[in-house]
């Protein structure tokens, strides 16, 4: 799959993740250059009908979801038999990876996180949509700390009669709800039972129950209570024990109304919150007594009037007394803290202590979410109800976790690239020349010590072998078949181009008797050489008188060192032979014995590329083709040709 290109669209890049029927690759929106996720269902369950029916009713339902922490489905469509859905692609770890990176998450991450997939559950419950499958590995964390719930693929619509009592346990074992468990019908509750599972395991870092079977974890959640929260992790507030113990009710009815309900508790809790309550909100006052009919009093005395009056003026003044007593007991008034997350560190000390609030720095922490040098955490929360001086701890963010680099000198570059990804940095490539082997690294920047931010580029450089000169020497071919030929030429930067034929005398049909440009010449690598391939013996020399002559010549002295002689011998049935050579001055060059057909021939030299000159052969007898003749040699050491037959 890697490669291909889907719809003439979507560039396959390689396959970043599987679940239990689709397969998760990277790839490129070539119409839009943008990089996207593309889920491709398995090919062995193409053919089955209700899990492919299934499989498009998870983009029809995901594809109505627009919120910013659902992850986008942008198309849908099939290729060659291969169902697949077009995502948006989230540069980050599921949330799972990241417990297992990170450990137990803080107290105020996990809400912060519980929150985004709160929200994105709510608008999907608006639309009747219920995911049944809310799991760490359904929850993507971008770069920028943002979480993303994907992965509809056991998501209906709750209309649909074919989800109700079916009962097929679709989900995970340790995050189905006890509903799923029985195979009752589901509902918003069921979503929200995960998220609690979920909210367990970002602050202990492990689901709530555990077992050896999937059967046994499906008994516990119907049949054990979660174990105690703070029991694991004391650090952990009793409100948000109790928040994530409602969660977990083995009830459905017990749990919140709504993600909307739930939020609305959750940021009480944020807020510094501890009492819990049920969603009607806080029981009603007591109704008002009613007065009772008053009695007639009968004439008093005047010492007794006194006395009621008296005992009236110390019963305000016990009262007074009693709210200045309170007053100064219960110390200055509460003030909400400001919200300071995400502020520079010196303007939320400043902030606070002009609330009146001592401030105390407790170091730094990693953050995807705050810049370095900002606030990550307050605690407590931003908007607690404190008095003057009181304690506010800020823990400033040191800027998103670092990866380390992995070391990949010296290996190939795909395996070299892929390491790169899986550390979630991006490789640059470039290549140049070096006596190392063609694609291996042999320098990269940062080095395998570094630690960076994921995201971070990593710049390859690849060897693409020795560099070859820019000119090259054209071998001599002739007499070489095509491949012996195009074996030479490659060696030397050079490629075989275009061939022709023309009749021979002497050399066997498909060898090679003529070459552009001739051979011990200098051209630039990366030129190509056309050659002249041998037909074989013209049918027109049958019954022609066949010749042989010995022919040499002397090179002049005007000739430069190196120079390159051609001789070219042709006949009347349409014959050619071509002879190289190398020469120097004053030399003479024997080209040998030549055989030619017919009553004449023709012998034409070229110096350097420079026609010098045609000399006629002289024919031997009258012998007929394939006869066996004598001939005469000659020789000549002027600077003219020179053959005799």
């Amino acid at each position: 799959m890697v490669g291909k290109v889907l719809a003439g669209r979507y560039e396959v890049l390689d396959r970043i993740g599987q679940g239990g029927m689709a397969l998760v690759y990277r790839a490129r929106d070539l119409a839009l250059n943008r990089f996207v996720a593309i889920k491709m269902l398995k090919s062995q369950w193409a053919q089955d009908e209700d899990v492919v029916n299934r499989f498009s009713m998870e983009a029809r339902a995901a594809a109505s979801l627009d919120g910013r922490h659902i992850v986008q489905v942008y198309d849908v469509g099939m290729d060659e038999g291969s169902h697949y859905i077009v995502m948006e692609l989230v540069n980050g770890p599921n949330l799972k990876d990241y417990i297992a990176t990170h450990g137990p998450l803080d107290v105020g991450l996990a809400l912060d996180v519980a929150d985004q997939v709160a929200e994105a559950l709510g608008e999907a419950h608006e639309r009747q949509i219920i995911h049944r499958d809310i799991k760490p590995q359904n929850i993507l964390v971008a770069e920028d700390g943002t979480a993303k719930v994907t992965d509809f693929g056991i998501a209906r619509a709750m209309t649909s009669s074919t989800l109700v009592n079916t009962g097929s346990l679709l989900g995970t074992a340790q995050y189905l709800s006890p509903e799923q468990a029985r195979g009752k019908a589901v509902g918003p509750a069921t979503d929200l039972y995960g998220l609690g599972v979920v909210l367990f395991e970002m602050l202990t870092g492990s689901p709530p129950y555990q077992g050896d079977s999937p059967l046994a974890v499906a008994l516990q959640h119907m049949q054990e209570p979660p174990p105690d929260l703070r029991s694991l992790r004391p650090d952990v507030p009793e409100s948000v024990a109790r928040l994530t113990a409602r969660l977990l009710a083995k009830d459905a009815d017990d749990r919140f109304s709504s993600a909307a309900a739930f939020r609305e508790r959750l940021h009480e809790v944020q807020a510094g919150g501890g009492a819990d309550r049920t969603d009607s909100g806080i029981a009603a006052a007591k109704a008002p007594v009613r007065r009772k009919n008053r009695e007639r009093v009968a004439p008093t005395t005047t010492r007794r009037r006194r006395w009621t009056v008296v005992a009236a003026v110390v019963l305000v003044l016990l009262v007074l007394a009693g709210f200045a007593v309170q007053r100064v007991l219960a110390g200055p008034p509460l003030v909400a803290s400001a919200h300071v997350v995400g502020r520079p560190v010196r303007q939320a000390r400043l902030m606070l202590e002009r609330q009146g609030f001592r401030v105390k720095m407790v170091g730094a922490t990693p953050s995807n979410r705050v810049k370095a040098g900002r606030v990550a955490i307050e605690v407590p929360p931003g908007g607690s109800k404190l008095r003057t001086g009181d304690l506010v701890e800020l823990t400033a963010s040191s800027g998103p976790a670092k990866v380390q680099v992995p070391w990949v000198l010296y290996q190939d570059v795909q395996t070299a690239e892929n390491s790169i990804k899986q550390a979630r940095l991006v490789p640059v490539l470039s290549y140049a020349h070096n006596s190392a082997p063609a694609n291996e690294v042999i320098r990269q920047t940062p080095s395998g010590t570094a630690s960076v931010v994921p995201g971070s580029k990593v710049k390859l450089v690849v060897s693409s072998g020795p560099a070859r000169p820019r000119n090259a020497t054209v071998p001599n071919v002739t007499g070489d078949s095509t491949s012996q030929a195009a074996s030479a030429l490659s060696q030397v930067g050079l490629t075989l181009s275009s061939a022709s034929y023309q009749y021979s005398t002497q050399a066997p049909q498909g060898v090679i008797i003529d070459q552009n440009p001739g051979p011990y010449g200098q051209v630039g690598t990366g030129g190509s050489v056309s050659v002249v391939l041998s037909g074989g013996l013209s049918p027109q020399s049958s019954g022609l008188i066949l010749n042989k002559s010995d022919i040499s010549w002397a090179v002049p002295s005007s000739a430069p060192p190196n120079s390159v002689v051609k001789a070219v011998v042709t006949d009347a049935a349409g014959n050619m032979e071509v002879y190289w050579a190398e020469v120097q001055p004053n030399e003479t060059v024997p080209f040998g014995v030549v055989v030619w057909y017919g009553q004449q021939g023709q012998l034409a030299l070229y110096l350097n590329g420079q026609l010098q000159g045609h000399s006629a052969l002289v024919p031997t007898g009258s012998s007929s083709s394939g006869s066996s003749t004598s001939s005469s040699s000659s020789s000549s050491t002027s600077s003219s040709p020179s053959g005799s037959g």
